[in-house]
């Protein structure tokens, strides 16, 4: 769901909790309050940043065939939701997940490609952390995830430890050779100034 969506909502059920306990507010005022939970001075200035979000979904790439196995391990490792199958002459090309509030397409590399790499890729990882970018999960339970995402089927590449930040985080290698850094929502540092 989309910020502005979301908001709007936010304050419909905003209202309605007031109506339920006999205080009447507008829906623009509802606009107003929770534009300003959000941060932002008014309601207005809060549709215009909606206006012009900007979301950045990424596309991994397994080996093909093993788009299905992605997908449940995501599941399992990450409470990933699947959000649409894609299919190309009844064959699973892609799974759509979302991961917290990201997109993520899990799909199927190209036989073709993979036979000839002067074609150019995109291609699954050979072995394990023989990629070009590493997934970034930012997390409320660093020690949690990385357990369940091991109890999935993941194998542990680095143990949880304090990064420069202050922020816990380890990493892992997925079944399938990406590499996950698991980090921590905000630091120990930030908890304890707040």
């Amino acid at each position: 769901m989309d910020t502005l969506t979301r908001s709007k909502s936010m304050a419909k059920a905003l209202r309605k909790a007031l109506a339920d306990r006999h205080v009447d507010l507008p829906h623009s005022a509802c606009l107003e309050i929770v534009a300003r939970q959000f941060g932002f001075s008014n309601w207005n200035v809060l549709k215009n940043a909606c206006n012009n979000e900007t979301r950045l979904s990424t596309t991994i790439f397994v080996e093909h065939g093993r788009q299905e196995e992605a997908a449940t391990f995501y599941a399992a490792a990450f409470d990933a939701v699947r959000i649409a199958s894609h299919r190309f002459r009844d064959a699973l090309m892609a799974v759509e997940l979302r991961v917290g509030e990201s997109t993520m397409t899990v799909s199927g590399s190209n036989p073709r490609r993979e036979s000839e790499p002067a074609r150019g890729g995109p291609f699954f990882p050979k072995a394990r952390g023989k990629v070009s970018a590493i997934f970034r999960l930012e997390v409320s339970d660093v020690d949690g995830t990385l357990q369940k995402a091991v109890a999935a089927g993941a194998v542990l590449r680095d143990p949880v430890q304090v990064s420069t930040d202050g922020r816990r985080a380890g990493a892992l290698f997925d079944p399938f050779g990406h590499i996950w850094g698991v980090v921590e929502l905000t630091s120990r540092k930030e908890t304890r100034a707040a």
